[in-house]
């Protein structure tokens, strides 16, 4: 095991080099890259294709594993996790809600200075303090306590909470796709405000006991709920790491990071629903910001306001909630079905799947109808997480993962449509069965009845 999860290590981007502070954008466009999972009737080797900033997908393979990276997240183990699971804690965390909706927070007040929050009624005091809170004015303090301004967007990083000269900022989806930036910080950002200077300053930089200057790596609730794969370290422990760490009040902290719940949603507003179409798909949303990519077969990026889709090689359609958070994702991209000798095997022959509020839509593929569902994906070491997912309506409610098609053929083209936010960590089946009865997972289950092929 040891030998196993060096080597995931060595493949993770994350592991082989400090990255928690924000780091340099690099905004070069990569070629685009699509896997998939095996498609039903076609023996396919089991991969996973996700959105990532940059519209396509980077992947870090090792022997005997696979990890999957999104930039803008904390890794995901795909298909088997670095190391065993982690128990859930038995007792709640002082800070910890126990909600399990978090729709039922109040919606949040309009920010300044370009501000906007994670999710409905993320705390802000309306203080000296949290008035001056400015990403682009933001200081960043190295391990000497030097200080410099790297200028982040505004839009750059969502707002967790501000309060008693603390703030908490957690990755955006939407800035990260839009502008392609593939390499930053996955963790949240975490400023305090200096009074006698007037300005905030966020250090994420400290000197290691043997000198190296390391940097500190922090998760929100949700982040940690779904990603989470360490030895002997739930989400509480971490939670609590990044409290001591960054010496927060412990009732500060229960503000500041919001509910430890599985997903920060964005509550029902009665939105006006906006119909979208092209050459490829219909579909209708509540006034989700779209991002739309097209690349050609050379990888070079089509201008999606001149540009057919149906004369793109990759095609991929994402939208993202007021809180920049990926709410839907579609990607079209090359057949590329295996010979008939079947000699691609399935990568995670033990992990199983629990397919939950399945709902029929009107997507047809050639493999037939397909419907949305919560699907709840159980690794090798019994490690769960869950992603709503189009999949066959006719899917058994359970069995091998391998066995469940994400990736369908359609018009002489891949289509796949799955993991329509970040992987969640539901603590029991009361807090899942919640969330199938929150407004994310209705609306989810709106826009996919609404979603045509053509």
């Amino acid at each position: 095991m040891d030998n196993i999860e060096q080597l995931l290590r060595d493949a993770d981007p994350r592991m082989r080099r400090d990255s928690a502070g924000p780091l340099p954008l690099d905004l070069e466009e990569p070629r685009p890259v699509f896997t998939q999972q095996k498609v039903r009737a076609t023996p396919k080797q089991r991969r996973s294709w996700r959105p990532v900033a940059v519209g396509g997908m980077l992947t870090a393979a090792a022997v005997a594993a696979v990890i999957v990276w999104s930039p803008w997240n904390a890794p995901l183990p795909d298909p088997l996790p670095a190391i065993p699971p982690t128990p859930s804690p038995t007792v709640p965390a002082p800070w910890e809600t126990g909600a399990a909706d978090p729709t039922s927070q109040p919606e949040s007040l309009p920010l300044p200075n370009g501000l906007f929050p994670a999710y409905d009624g993320a705390h802000f005091a309306a203080d000296e303090a949290c008035n001056a809170l400015s990403l682009p004015e933001m200081q960043f303090a190295d391990g000497n306590g030097k200080l410099r301004n790297p200028g982040l967007d505004a839009e750059s990083f969502s707002l967790i909470g501000c309060l008693e000269g603390f703030a908490a900022f957690t990755p955006s989806d939407r800035y990260r796709t839009e502008l392609n930036v593939d390499d930053v910080s996955g963790g949240m950002l975490i400023a305090k405000w200096d009074p006698d200077a007037g300005r905030w300053v966020s250090s994420p930089l400290k000197i290691a006991e043997d000198g190296v200057e390391v940097h500190q790596e922090h998760l929100s609730w949700p982040l940690l709920r779904g990603y989470t794969y360490e030895a002997d370290e739930t989400p509480k422990k971490r939670m609590d790491r990044a409290i001591k760490d960054q010496e927060i009040p412990r009732q500060v902290a229960a503000t500041l990071f919001g509910p430890n719940v599985p997903s920060w949603m964005e509550a029902e507003n009665g939105a006006e629903r906006v119909a979208y179409g092209n050459s490829v798909l219909e579909v209708t949303h509540p006034s989700w910001s779209m991002y739309e990519n097209m690349r050609d077969e050379d990888g070079k990026a089509m201008d999606p306001a001149t540009a057919d889709p149906r004369d793109a090689a990759t095609y991929q359609l994402m939208f993202f909630d007021a809180h920049g958070k990926a709410v839907f994702n579609l990607g079209l991209f090359p057949d590329d079905r295996p010979g008939q000798d079947g000699s691609e095997s399935c990568g995670d022959p033990e992990g199983t799947y629990t397919l939950h509020g399945l709902n029929p839509t009107s997507v047809e593929v050639d493999e037939g109808k397909l419907g949305l569902g919560l699907v709840t994906q159980t690794d090798v070491f019994g490690i769960e997480r869950s992603v709503a997912s189009l999949v066959p309506v006719d899917s058994a409610k359970e069995g091998k993962l391998c066995d469940l098609a994400t990736a369908f053929h359609h018009q002489g083209k891949m289509v796949q449509s799955d993991a329509w936010t970040g992987p969640m960590g539901f603590k029991n089946a009361a807090e899942r069965d919640a969330y199938l009865e929150s407004s994310e997972y209705l609306r989810a289950i709106e826009v996919a009845e609404s979603l045509r092929l053509t």
